[in-house]
């Protein structure tokens, strides 16, 4: 699916300026809008490739509501965790051992409750932390041309939604945030989503402002490398300025990303398609050391970049 058909048929727009409450998802399976009293049997496969994808029947995915690509919340024995589905072509539900291992289930066949609300509105944020939910934010300016996303906020990738808020103070830009947590640890292994696979028909808050077409896009990440990386498909002299406006307030090296999967340069990279060229976002990753040590001064690095454009 491209850019173009992602955001006008998945996507709706709001249209004032709005500050949206923050809306969550825990472990347990009873919550949200009703489409999420089922449940299925579950079995291991090696065929699925990565620990982030299940596959579903046709007739459990009809009576969620959900298509293909999009995400929906597995729970087993009260740990809760997200997954992007795909069709199952039996009865069956299936998963590979790391997803297994995403909802600490035990090995062979087990039964999980599947939902459809991703997203749940009946979590604040403290209570997110506290419970171990799953929340999303935005600020929509309707003046805004830069969207400042942090995909995997909270502890999935920490530190990275405290920058996009920063930033967005600065600018009065758009903010989309979805942030997650886990007591005990664990919030990376459940609620993170590859950003070329996060789907807007499953976070509200993002449907709301996907299909903005904003002229410019900034996404703060986390990775466990020891290098700061500027990737996304935004032109080169741009991915330059960010690096080079990074590197004066960081001590480690900070370089142009190239690596494949991790370039941020795919137009399924939500930090492309939200953009209305499709290829105008920046993706920064950041070691460990950066975002506890220097988050703010990257953040007010980056806001120096664009403020100019």
């Amino acid at each position: 699916m491209d850019r173009i058909t992602r955001r006008t048929v998945l996507s709706s727009a709001g249209s004032t300026i709005l500050t949206l409450g923050a809306t969550a998802v825990s472990g347990n399976p009873g919550r949200g809008s009703g489409r999420n009293n089922t449940t299925v049997q579950m079995r291991e496969t090696e065929d699925i490739g990565s620990a982030e994808r299940c596959r579903l029947p046709q007739s459990m995915m009809d009576a969620l509501g959900v298509q293909a690509d999009q995400q929906v919340r597995l729970v087993y024995d009260g740990e809760a965790a997200v997954f992007t589905v795909a069709l199952s072509d039996d009865t069956f539900g299936y998963i590979n051992n790391n997803g297994r291992e995403r909802l600490r289930a035990k090995s062979g066949s087990f039964r999980v409750a599947v939902s459809a609300d991703v997203i749940d509105s009946n979590l604040d944020e403290e209570q997110a932390k506290a419970e171990g939910g799953f929340i999303e934010r935005t600020t929509e300016s309707e003046q805004s041309e830069l969207a400042v996303l942090a995909p995997h906020g909270g502890y999935i990738e920490w530190g990275t939604d405290t920058q996009a808020e920063r930033m967005t103070a600065q600018l009065d830009a758009t903010k989309w945030c979805s942030s997650g947590w886990s007591p005990g640890g664990g919030a990376f292994r459940r609620w993170h989503i590859t950003s070329t696979a996060i789907h807007p028909d499953s976070f509200p808050a993002l449907q709301d402002i996907s299909d903005r077409e904003f002229d410019h896009a900034v996404a703060f990440h986390g990775w466990s490398e020891s290098h700061v990386g500027i990737g996304g498909a935004a032109p080169t002299w741009l991915r330059r300025d960010v690096r080079d406006a990074i590197s004066e307030v960081v001590d480690c090296d900070v370089r142009l990303a190239t690596d494949g999967s991790r370039a941020g340069d795919s137009p399924e990279n939500i930090i492309n398609w939200i953009t209305a060229s499709g290829s105008d976002g920046v993706q920064i990753e950041q070691p460990w050391a950066v975002r506890d040590e220097r988050r703010n001064t990257v953040a007010d690095a980056v806001a120096d970049v664009f403020e100019v454009l």
